[in-house]
């Protein structure tokens, strides 16, 4: 799974066609090796120059943003139970005392928090293995009661989050369920739900949106290491939907 994550980042498969060019040119008098060299080099440079550019990374953040718009507070009014996906926490170590929320983390907690305090759901259900005991501790902190949060701690990815919660709720079929993640991250998180949950049990609440108009000027030709982590982060989704629709595919096949 460790393998697979890394080749999901664009930055390893232009790695890749730059190793590709070294050994393709170096001592070679083939004009075919050096022509893969030149062309493994020339497409490597354009993945990477194209991916860092606001406009590009803007059309990638829309193309997964725009898939769940936000609920009205109507439905939201009816759902039993929110759950909040955790999006990864800073572990003690180095400088750092105690585990502390991640951007992301923060994010969904937060956003959730207030969309429980909002709604009539009964729980507040705080997901992931690593981040569901550190997010409890914040919405104690922030006002919500003990005995109305429920923390789901062994799943380890998007995947497991829904069948960890199919296991807290096996009455789910008589449940409405309010999903709260990165707008982002929602299109995946919604699949793996909707493979292991009834369709019409499930209400997306995207929060944290990033996408923006785009600016079309100088500053839109200009590289930018952000715009790059911005796109790889979007592409490391879509390619996380391929892959876990062909996981059920294989289940479903068993």
């Amino acid at each position: 799974m460790t393998v697979l994550k890394a080749f999901s980042n664009p930055i390893v498969w232009i790695l890749l066609l730059f190793v590709v060019n070294i050994f393709m040119t170096r001592d070679s008098g083939k004009k075919s090796y050096l022509r893969i060299g030149r062309y493994s080099v020339i497409t490597g440079t354009c993945i990477l120059y194209f991916l860092s550019l606001s406009p590009v990374s803007y059309s990638l953040i829309y193309s997964l943003e725009n898939q769940y718009p936000y609920p009205v507070q109507g439905k939201i009014e009816m759902v039993d139970i929110i759950v909040v996906l955790g999006g990864g926490i800073y572990h003690v170590g180095g400088l750092r005392k105690d585990p502390e929320a991640s951007g992301t983390t923060y994010s969904r907690l937060f956003s959730g928090v207030k969309i429980f305090q909002k709604s009539n759901a009964k729980f507040l259900v705080l997901s992931g293995k690593s981040e569901s005991e550190v997010m409890r501790d914040l919405a104690l902190k922030i006002g919500i009661p003990e005995d109305r949060i429920i923390i789901e701690s062994r799943s380890n990815n998007t995947m497991e989050h829904a069948i960890e919660l199919r296991r807290l709720f096996p009455q789910a079929r008589r449940m409405r369920i309010g999903v709260v993640t990165s707008a982002l991250h929602m299109p995946r998180a919604i699949r793996s739900f909707k493979k292991i949950f009834v369709e019409d049990t499930i209400l997306p609440i995207p929060v944290g949106y990033t996408y923006s108009l785009p600016e079309y000027n100088i500053r839109s030709i200009i590289p930018s290491a952000e715009e790059l982590s911005t796109s790889s982060y979007v592409i490391h989704e879509w390619i996380g939907m391929i892959w876990y629709k062909a996981i059920m595919k294989s289940m479903q096949a068993a």
